[in-house]
């Protein structure tokens, strides 16, 4: 259902790119919302596998080898609140997607999400 994310490749590049662009200085949100969009939208659909929604989960959840925890930078409300259901109940998508529906962690609830942000109010 899915390819699975690579070592090194898509994953480490999407990965890298988030965290790029979540702790970089001055903050770039049209940057932080695409780097968000192409991470969800694998997720969506051909990246949709169990092992990929954990690694991601995890990812968020943890911080681990990060430079500093991605919720230290103040971010807008909108992007905290997505940051935190990635890191939440991501990991429920392929294997209990009622869970992950219920708590608005599907990949593509998470993309609508990530859409309704209007860029311009966060300053």
């Amino acid at each position: 259902m899915g390819k699975p994310l690579k070592t090194n490749g898509w994953r480490e590049d999407s990965y890298r790119k988030a965290y790029q662009t979540v702790l970089s200085q001055p903050r770039d949100f049209s940057a932080i919302k695409r780097a968000l969009e192409n991470l969800r939208q694998y997720l969506a659909v051909e990246g949709r596998t169990n092992a990929n929604c954990w690694a991601v989960d995890l990812f968020f959840m943890l911080c681990t080898g990060w430079e500093r925890d991605w919720t230290e930078p103040e971010l807008p409300q909108a992007f905290d609140a997505i940051f935190s259901k990635m890191g939440d109940g991501l990991h429920d998508t392929a294997s209990a997607p009622e869970i992950a529906r219920e708590f608005g962690c599907l990949p593509e609830q998470l993309l609508e999400e990530l859409n309704r942000i209007p860029l311009e109010s966060c300053s």
